[in-house]
């Protein structure tokens, strides 16, 4: 059996597990609490690996490898460059390093090689779903990236005889204001111990360039989707006017001052945050929010006694809800309490800019740690993001009331 044929099984188990239950109006006993909780886990389990195989298919064929580095003349850099590097991160010897470089021979440091920025960097599709789901805007020579955008839109357009009696007149109403993207550093220090570096089964530079992808991603992915805006993204779950306002707000039908230990939406608030979005912005669409949310939504009904969350059955083909592809963030609020947001529905491919002015740099740090026996690696980019068009997005909150929606777990 296939993992996704695994994971319908699964589902079809804790849903006639749940359905027992609802029609006996009792709750799970101790052991049928402690099945449904191993079946949880291993669902997630297989959703993730499930996520992250179909992610590597799709890069498969694409080569992730960046260039090697030009010097001031033209000239291809050296082809044993990563393996000076390895020499340099396992013993901090430098000297054969002529490439890449920072400072004098002895100063302690270096800039990693580009080949592997590139293993920092080409992973990050595979285990970051929103990075790649967003629009990512190089910027070279710019202090800032200004963003036009449309504060107000123009009104439609009129009816007129083949020759109006007054003269036509100019709109009056469309107006556009600028979003500016700032180079915000994100920088992350990391120290390995020598030892493991001289007996690790896996080569250094992998072990190094895996631990820095995650903390850098996470940044990223954190920033996307909570950020504040101040020396850092602005993100989608965070009320703003330069981002997503609270006129994209759908108030959900069951109070979080109630139910905070339970489920805090129906079915009937993820319709109305689908029919929030104009047909438009639908098209392109995801939700995002987090597992601890999803796994509330996947024993939802609608009015016909179908479920809508439905998982992808075939190689590439995304869980959806309400028919648009949904994605799990461990990086979404979960916190069920009245006045929080918990869901965001939105177009990020078209109406999320995220620029940066340099791709990760890595540097190492061979001497400043020796006494305890340790190199340090430090990463460091330039980055900023926003969303570019609050109506783009719709977005969850729980309500205040005690009111209870029609279709609800």
């Amino acid at each position: 059996m296939d993992k996704k044929a695994k994971r319908a099984q699964l589902i079809a188990e804790m849903r006639e597990m749940n359905e027992k239950v609802k029609a006996e109006s009792r709750g799970f006993n101790d052991e049928e609490q402690k099945l449904y909780s191993e079946k949880e886990t291993e669902l997630r389990q297989l959703s993730a690996e499930i996520q992250a195989e179909e992610r590597e298919a799709i890069l498969n064929g694409f080569d992730t490898n960046l260039p090697h580095q030009k010097d001031d003349e033209g000239r291809q850099g050296n082809p044993s460059e990563k393996d000076a590097f390895r020499k340099f991160l396992q013993t901090g010897e430098q000297r054969d390093l002529s490439l890449g470089t920072s400072g004098s021979p002895g100063s302690g440091y270096a800039l990693a090689p580009q080949q592997f920025v590139a293993e920092v960097i080409e992973g990050a599709a595979n285990e970051y779903p929103i990075y790649d789901a967003i629009e990512k805007i190089p910027v070279e020579n710019a202090g800032s990236l200004g963003l036009p955008y449309e504060s107000t839109d123009a009104s439609d357009a009129s009816w007129t005889s083949e020759v109006p009696s007054d003269p036509i007149g100019a709109d009056s109403s469309l107006a556009y204001g600028k979003r500016e993207l700032k180079p915000n550093d994100l920088v992350k220090l990391i120290k390995v111990s020598k030892k493991m570096i001289a007996s690790s089964g896996i080569p250094v530079e992998t072990l190094v360039a895996r631990k820095l992808r995650e903390k850098i991603f996470s940044a990223f992915e954190a920033g996307i989707l909570t950020g504040d805006g101040s020396g850092k993204p602005l993100g989608v779950f965070t009320k703003s006017a330069n981002g997503v306002p609270e006129a994209s707000d759908v108030e959900s039908t069951r109070s979080g001052s109630t139910v905070a230990s339970g489920v805090i939406m129906t079915t009937d608030d993820l319709v109305r945050m689908k029919m929030k979005l104009k047909p438009a912005y639908r098209r392109n669409a995801v939700w995002v929010m987090h597992t601890d949310i999803l796994k509330d939504i996947m024993l939802f009904k609608d009015n016909d006694g179908q479920y809508i969350w439905r998982p992808g059955l075939r190689d590439g083909e995304p869980d959806t809800i309400l028919g648009m592809p949904v994605i799990e963030s461990a990086f979404a609020p979960n916190t069920k309490v009245a006045g929080s947001y918990v869901i965001v529905l939105g177009d990020f491919r078209n109406y999320y800019k995220f620029a940066y002015w340099k791709g990760v740099e890595v540097q190492v740090l061979a001497e400043l740690f020796a006494q305890k026996n340790q190199i340090g690696y430090i990463a460091h980019t330039l980055a900023d993001g926003m969303p570019t068009l609050g109506e783009a997005f719709a977005r969850l909150k729980v309500s205040n009331t005690t009111s209870t929606g029609t279709t609800s777990l």
